[in-house]
């Protein structure tokens, strides 16, 4: 389901944005530490996350949007969640590699894991492409005017 360089994408990227469902309602929520397992599986560690952990307990499924503001483009992906607490086998074998990727200050803060496994994944791009914006286009325009905001933000 998942191609090399969609993979790729997501252990480099590694910003999220989960979309679960419970008794409030929708919950849209940015996890920063995601990862694909396989081809067919993504993981976060939890962190902080109390109401998302509430809402997979109650009904597994949730979207994840992932997107490269730069090229604004990315990927949606769809599946069934599910955490796996310290006293896990999963967390035992997920946490010495999160551990070295996201540094043991985070991985102190690991409550568990929620692993997704994958029912689709389907692309996410902005309309300028329809109208015939490229890649190389958008990366510069956004690249340069979050460099602008960076610049204001350190001014300020």
């Amino acid at each position: 389901m998942l191609s090399p360089a969609l993979i790729a994408f997501v252990n480099e990227w590694r910003l999220g944005h989960l979309a679960s469902v419970g008794p409030e309602g929708p919950n849209v929520s940015p996890k920063g530490t995601f990862q694909a397992l396989d081809s067919g599986r993504l993981a976060f560690a939890e962190i902080r996350s109390p109401k998302t952990r509430a809402n997979i307990s109650e009904d597994p499924r949730v979207e994840v949007n992932m997107v490269d503001v730069f090229a604004r483009k990315g990927a949606r992906f769809r599946g069934e969640a599910a955490w796996h607490g310290p006293e896990t086998a999963v967390f035992a074998e997920l946490a010495p590699p999160w551990t070295d990727i996201f540094g043991p200050e985070l991985a102190a803060h690991f409550k568990g894991f929620v692993v997704i496994v994958l029912s689709s994944v389907k692309p996410l791009t902005t309309p300028a492409y329809d109208i015939g914006a490229t890649e190389r286009q958008l990366r510069r325009d956004y690249l340069a005017r979050f460099t602008e905001m960076q610049r204001a933000q350190l001014d300020a």
